[in-house]
């Protein structure tokens, strides 16, 4: 089920924390991967793709919490 616009950060944070918890479980494991179904596998992978495309934009992001840290009612 998709998230509502007003919590879609907040869940999908939840959500990528498991799958972090899940890859840390298993870095020892070098089976990981084959293990996966077809489906499982694009997903890590797209998931890889996404979080590197995210972090391109923590500079737009850092500036935008100092912004709002310097005036929270906005």
């Amino acid at each position: 089920m998709p998230s509502m616009s007003y919590c879609m950060f907040e869940n999908t944070a939840g959500e990528m924390s498991q799958c972090l918890d899940r890859l840390e479980d298993n870095l020892d494991n070098d089976e990981f991967l084959r293990d996966m179904n077809t489906y499982e596998r694009d997903g890590i992978l797209e998931l890889m793709r996404m979080a590197k495309q995210f972090a391109r934009h923590e500079g737009f992001l850092k500036r935008l919490e100092k912004e709002y840290e310097s005036n929270p009612e906005r």
